[in-house]
């Protein structure tokens, strides 16, 4: 991947980083190698004041235990990640203080898990992966989680859940009104913010042209 080439040049011990996720997380349609690049980009540039090489290794690892989003045990799936991180981290080279800082940022970054990070690292991670889920990425993301689960895309007369509770395990565009319209206030850094206003709109943006073809009024809110 030649995106990845220059951010495991950063650090000597990064290939060793990537060779044990490879070697243990199980993607899906929205968590594969190429979201883990995206969000170790965005990492860095949310924590400017942080080692690179830190920021890169919490993106790379923070689903390295990737469970379904309808499993039963899905909000514990970042405490089992960082808890895989302490364990492996030291006999890559990391200190004892860099693995717990990498740790504790994975282990704090989960929607799910509903923390909010104490630490630069932690709070550029949790933007990191967050901005992810939006804009125009975030659509195809939603979208194949959705195939993948079998989720209808859409309750036939009733899209937006403007008479009904929101239910993103049965209709994939209700995923958009429990989750990923929320999150456009929970950014934590300047560039996650500021990144995460413009995705926000995209994803409006859909929603309205997806109204205008289903010939109905676009979502309030």
């Amino acid at each position: 991947m030649n995106a990845l080439a220059p951010l495991l040049a950063l650090d000597a011990r990064l290939p060793g980083v990537w060779a044990w996720v490879q070697s243990q997380m199980q993607p899906d349609a929205a968590h594969d190698d190429a979201h883990l690049v995206r969000v170790a980009r965005w990492t860095i540039r949310c924590a400017p004041d942080q080692p690179p090489a830190l920021a890169v290794a919490a993106a790379l690892t923070h689903d390295v235990v990737n469970l379904p989003k309808n499993h039963p045990d899905r909000a514990q799936a970042s405490d089992l990640s960082a808890q895989a991180v302490l364990k492996q981290l030291p006999t890559l080279g990391f200190t004892p203080e860099d693995t717990r800082s990498v740790a504790d940022a994975v282990r704090d970054h989960s929607y799910s898990r509903g923390a909010t990070p104490t630490t630069p690292l932690g709070r550029a991670l949790q933007d990191a992966d967050r901005l992810d889920a939006l804009g125009a990425l975030g659509v195809l993301r939603v979208a194949g989680v959705g195939g993948q689960l079998g989720r209808a895309l859409m309750h036939p007369g009733d899209p937006w859940a403007e008479a009904r509770d929101p239910d993103d395990l049965a209709y994939t565009v209700d995923h958009f009104f429990t989750k990923l319209l929320r999150l456009d206030g929970t950014f934590l850094t300047p560039a996650g913010q500021a990144e995460a206003r413009r995705r926000t709109l995209t994803m409006r943006a859909f929603l309205a042209e997806l109204a205008s073809e289903l010939e109905v009024a676009p979502p309030v809110g």
